[in-house]
């Protein structure tokens, strides 16, 4: 039997596609495993996955980094 991890996962930012894909790299940089939520949805049509089209992409990475990760955002200005 193996025993399998179960890993939670957050929203670390939301954006429009051209920040987010910033973003997405600095962290991917930083040895951070991200995955971009409605990546070409959020480019081909916005309003169709976000509230009028308002910050349409979303960058999830493992709970565990969320330090590091919200470190760099600040740094790099992303989020307050």
């Amino acid at each position: 039997m193996t025993k399998e991890t179960q890993h939670e996962t957050l929203v670390i930012y939301s954006g429009k596609p051209l920040e987010a894909e910033m973003v997405n790299q600095l962290l991917n940089d930083r040895g951070i495993v991200t995955l971009m939520s409605n990546h070409l949805m959020g480019q081909i049509a916005p309003w169709q996955v976000s509230a009028g089209g308002f910050e349409p992409v979303e960058i999830i990475i493992n709970r565990d980094d969320e330090a590091l990760a919200r470190q760099l955002l600040k740094e790099f200005h992303y989020i307050d």
